[in-house]
């Protein structure tokens, strides 16, 4: 008896209460998109960070390697190359 009365807005309680579940599943579907969506845009945030800090490696490694092959190649100096002696200082190393 109580499916057939009407609420105050004319709609039985059936079809008030298949709207009802219609929004929670609408909440439900939204919340679950919005996750979706977050954690694609941290998967992407985490591969653009990765992506720098390897360009960022591949630049020290090719700027550290010019400078050893300049430091290693003094000017004026013979093809087998420079014996250099080091010692240690109350200050530290010392080389000669």
């Amino acid at each position: 008896m109580t499916a057939t009365q009407a609420s105050p807005f004319g709609f039985p309680h059936a079809q008030l209460a298949l709207l009802r579940q219609f929004g929670r599943w609408s909440v439900r579907g939204g919340v679950a998109l919005a996750i979706i969506v977050l954690a694609g845009m941290l998967a992407v945030a985490t591969a653009i960070a990765g992506l720098a800090l390897a360009l960022g490696a591949v630049m020290i490694q090719l700027f550290a390697r010019a400078d050893r092959t300049r430091a290693a190649t003094a000017p004026g100096a013979a093809e087998e190359g420079i014996t250099l002696t080091a010692r240690r200082t109350p200050r530290g190393w010392t080389v000669e």
